[in-house]
């Protein structure tokens, strides 16, 4: 990859694969704004990438140039979405970043910013904002109160926000679009293998047959579990 200088397009730099088949919980529009940095305005840029004191050590720590505005763009990023967007930086973000700490943007490669040099910063991002990664205990906290969530709220699209809001409180860091959207599928089969297990054991033929009456069945996608309420159950029905 060529430079990035002044007269570089201003495009996206990622080094990302295909992505993953995903369930359609968020639509493409949704699930490319949550798995791509956010869009600073100038305004934005002053707010989430003020240089605080307590990370100039961490930042003089740091041996190229490249290293220390990558490392100060994912920390913004971080604060405004409380999430990791690895080695993904909007062109206009290096080069603010860059000129803030003077250095001349045409020096930054970011193709030279590595793996380990990426998850090495991650480290320090959340332990300065006091958030614990997405690890596998993580993951058990998440499975657990999604499948809560699941009991009460049908609507994947809903338990997906409401349990975005429950990592932030926790002060955990947001994983990708995929781990969360895989928690919350399992818990909807669990969920859905349950209440057909209650209704073929704890129904009488003729229940099942008036319960029958008032459902129709449809095909279903991913997130729908392709049954229809009728009737006066038509506000039960549950969509994405």
């Amino acid at each position: 990859m060529a430079l990035l200088g002044r007269s570089a397009p201003f495009r996206l730099f990622h080094f990302v694969g295909s992505p993953m088949p995903r369930s359609k919980i968020f639509n493409t529009l949704e699930w490319e704004a949550f798995e791509t940095p956010p869009v600073f305005s100038s305004g934005d840029r002053k707010r989430f990438f003020f240089l605080p004191l307590s990370l100039e050590e961490a930042l003089a720590d740091l041996r190229t140039s490249t290293n220390k505005v990558c490392f100060l763009v994912a920390a913004g990023y971080f604060k405004a979405r409380y999430k990791f967007f690895p080695r993904q930086f909007h062109p206009n973000d290096i080069v603010y970043v860059a000129r803030q700490i003077g250095v001349d943007p045409v020096q930054i490669r970011i193709d030279a910013y590595s793996k380990e040099s990426c998850a090495r910063h991650q480290r320090v991002i959340l332990s300065y904002f006091g958030f614990a990664p997405f690890d596998k205990a993580a993951s058990v906290f998440a499975a657990g109160e999604i499948a809560n969530l699941v009991g009460v709220q049908f609507r994947p699209k809903l338990v997906l926000l409401e349990i975005l809001q429950t990592l932030t409180r926790r002060k955990l860091e947001i994983p990708s679009y995929n781990i969360l959207a895989g928690l919350i599928i399992a818990a909807l089969n669990r969920h859905q293998r349950t209440l057909s297990q209650i209704i073929a054991t704890g129904l009488s033929e003729q229940q099942r047959t008036k319960l029958d009456e008032l459902l129709e069945k449809e095909p279903g996608e991913d997130t729908d579990p392709g049954w229809r309420a009728s009737g006066s159950l038509g506000f039960y029905a549950a969509t994405a």
